[in-house]
């Protein structure tokens, strides 16, 4: 079995990159696409170049997760080519009901944020609704899709891959884990650096914000019981010392969230000063997005409560309880 070959495309967010791993052979499959952008097809072109394919000769392009810079540019796939588009049971409807779902998205973290957050700071959050995204995503026929479950196995390239459905940085994220060699596709969830805690809406009515620092914890533990020799992400290089990134992770969040407390400890019991207290400088949404996250952490152990005064969050530690 060919290991999978990375393809990097360009992206909208900032100098990052994302890739689509090529799995070569019997059929050709991509895993993840990227970004409905001139760059990036120019990109995915040259890449299956340089390895004697064309994008006629994709069979299969099997999709992580509902992000834009994983299957933005699917529906130009399947319109220069007869590739099928396989996305999870969490995925499908993403697929065909974009506007919906990405405006759905975008009210749940507003309201996840804004309470957090002074009026006069509000235009540091960024739109992530239809508006905003949809010049770079496209719509898929729902003719092209096939729909995998959300754990079992999948078959591609030849292999059987196991199904590991990993929230955290995204409700719906899968990754792809081949047993006899080890190898993980690991999408957004192992990555050099703590992937951002993006903040879905649940798939249920109201649609409430889901915080997703603590399953991304909890993702993490489902992995670290693989024995895992590789891993090919969504972003940046292989990663070989797997296990020892995701302890390694794992540490920075308790140790940040930890440096949340005791800001609150201290009497800090505002959203953007403790913000200030963990990154300084670094004020952006990714690091509001982690925040959010150190904070859902604390209220859940029981540790800190908020309080809404005057339509916005303030926190205080809880009383500490012996028996």
């Amino acid at each position: 079995m060919l290991e999978p070959i990375q393809i990097e495309l360009p992206t909208i967010f900032e100098a990052m990159t994302v890739n689509s791993w090529l799995i070569k052979g019997e059929e050709n499959v991509l895993i993840d696409c990227g970004e409905k952008t001139d760059k990036s097809w120019i990109a995915l072109n040259q890449g299956l170049k340089e390895n004697g394919l064309t994008i006629q000769d994709i069979s299969k392009v099997v999709i992580t997760h509902a992000h834009l810079d994983h299957m933005g540019m699917a529906n130009k796939i399947t319109e220069n080519s007869d590739a099928t588009i396989w996305v999870s049971e969490m995925v499908y409807e993403w697929a065909f009901n974009l506007k919906e779902l990405l405006d759905r998205r975008s009210a749940a973290i507003l309201a996840s944020l804004l309470p957090n957050i002074p009026k006069n700071q509000y235009h540091k959050i960024h739109d992530f609704g239809y508006g905003r995204l949809s010049p770079y995503w496209d719509e898929i026929p729902k003719e092209r899709l096939q729909v995998f479950p959300m754990n079992g196995t999948i078959n591609f390239g030849g292999q059987v891959w196991e199904i590991i459905h990993t929230p955290g940085h995204c409700l719906n994220q899968t990754c792809f884990f081949q047993q006899e060699k080890g190898w993980l596709l690991s999408a957004d969830m192992v990555l050099p650096m703590i992937p951002i805690p993006i903040i879905d809406a649940d798939r249920v009515p109201p649609y409430k914000g889901v915080n997703s620092l603590r399953t991304h914890v909890a993702s993490y533990d489902k992995l670290l019981a693989l024995a895992i020799t590789k891993a090919f992400p969504g972003h940046f290089k292989i990663i070989e010392n797997v296990q020892e990134t995701m302890e390694r992770q794992k540490q920075r969040i308790h140790q940040r969230k930890e440096k949340c407390y005791q800001l609150i400890e201290a009497g800090v019991s505002e959203f953007m000063q403790l913000m200030e207290g963990i990154y300084k400088e670094r004020i952006n949404n990714a690091t509001m997005f982690m925040v959010v996250g150190f904070l859902d952490m604390l209220e859940a152990e029981g540790r800190v409560k908020s309080e809404l005064i005057n339509g916005q969050l303030y926190y205080s530690k809880t009383a500490i309880v012996t028996v």
